[in-house]
């Protein structure tokens, strides 16, 4: 849970990044919108300014969707846009139903036994792994060491910097070889994300570092965010017993409900820091120009200005005039956004289906939250999933 008290100050709060370097935390939603729509706040410099402050000891120039800024930010987006547009995800929805449903017969066959299962091992994390990889077109055969190396390049302080440093450099190593290595020919699905990407590069509209930069945040943020929001959506509707019955009852709550795990618990706490081009007043708070701001997602859903009971995990909840920032906001806006919205969807509605059963096999307080990444939430979520 967020320090809400942290939403009482008058300005911007002053925090350490995990770098040791000192930044500014936007916790209101307002002030996070700015910051995240705001031009003068730069992710770009944010990893380039020599000598400026950087998130981690582990950073390096990534010329990525997440590392560039508008004309170049605006050039990659547009070449991936096709594959997350909501024609595109829309014919994705038989795929992702079929994903979903192969692994609750697995869960539903293990978890006859007696021992409690894993809902993030063995349903989360191989799902949206599965559907990221589909839509980046990454055969079968090349996709098992990604996820191990993708946990390393989200250590924040959880890996030293040079073990987390050393998982990007794997990954970018790994897609180096899918795209251009003879010994991978069949490494990349045609008609898919990466395939078209490398037509571009090879069309000279995609630098090399910027088709490598992309192709890993493609995959990490693709497959990490969704499978932790899964498996902490989840973990609080069946801590909230009295709204996961509502929710299986009547269907039409699906939607709010999913909107609702967004807002409640926004699995990366913080977005990237950017860092000041120039002087910005941000509500009481002037940031001078070189210094970083870290916009607080997790913070602006439980904004009270914006949000009734914003402590309070209410499925039933009325849209409001203000949405969540857990996809962002502004330019760097999550491109997968509707894809997550589609597995999240798909999968607890398949498990509202067929799992009337589920419920936790731990009591939630002795659930680990091993902290130290920039996506947190649960690693292990133990359930039951047949009757008592």
């Amino acid at each position: 849970m967020p320090h809400t008290e942290l939403l009482t100050l008058p300005g911007l709060a002053r925090i350490t990044l995990p770098s040791g370097d000192p930044a500014h935390l936007a916790v209101r939603h307002a002030d996070v919108l700015r910051v995240l729509t705001d031009r003068r706040f730069s992710r770009r410099a944010m990893l380039t300014t020599p000598g400026g402050p950087r998130w981690t000891l582990a950073d390096r120039d990534e010329p990525s969707l997440l590392g560039l800024d508008p004309p170049d930010h605006t050039r990659v987006r547009r070449l991936c846009a096709p594959a997350f547009r909501r024609d595109s995800v829309h014919r994705l929805a038989p795929a992702v139903d079929g994903h979903v449903h192969r692994l609750l017969d697995a869960v539903l066959a293990a978890g006859a036994g007696p021992e409690p299962l894993d809902l993030h091992g063995t349903f989360a994390l191989p799902l949206a792994d599965a559907v990221v990889c589909d839509v980046l077109g990454v055969s079968a055969a090349h996709r098992a060491p990604l996820v191990e190396w993708a946990r390393h390049k989200l250590s924040l302080t959880s890996l030293p910097p040079q073990q987390a440093r050393a998982g990007h450099e794997a990954l970018r190593a790994h897609y180096d070889r899918l795209f251009f290595s003879p010994r991978t020919p069949d490494a990349l699905v045609p008609g898919g994300l990466l395939h078209r990407l490398r037509d571009a590069h090879t069309a000279g509209h995609l630098r090399r570092p910027e088709l490598l930069a992309t192709a890993v945040n493609l995959f990490v943020a693709g497959h990490a965010t969704t499978a932790a929001t899964l498996t902490n959506g989840v973990l609080a509707l069946l801590n909230h017993p009295n709204q996961w019955q509502a929710l299986r009852t009547d269907r039409s709550l699906l939607r709010p409900a999913v909107e609702e795990i967004l807002r409640f618990d926004t699995i990366a706490d913080v977005g990237l820091p950017r860092l000041a081009v120039a002087d910005v007043t941000v509500g009481a708070t002037t940031v001078r120009a070189g210094e970083a701001v870290v916009p607080s997602h997790t913070h602006a859903g439980r904004d009270p200005a914006v949000f009734v009971r914003p402590d309070t995990f209410d499925i039933t909840r009325p849209p409001g005039p203000h949405p969540h920032l857990a996809f962002g906001h502004g330019p760097h806006r999550c491109i997968g956004a509707d894809l997550a919205l589609l597995e999240l969807r798909t999968a607890i509605g398949a498990l509202a289906d067929r799992t009337p059963h589920l419920r936790l096999a731990e009591p939630a307080t002795e659930l680990p939250f091993p902290g130290g990444s920039l996506i947190g939430g649960v690693r292990r979520l133990p359930v039951r999933t047949h009757a008592p």
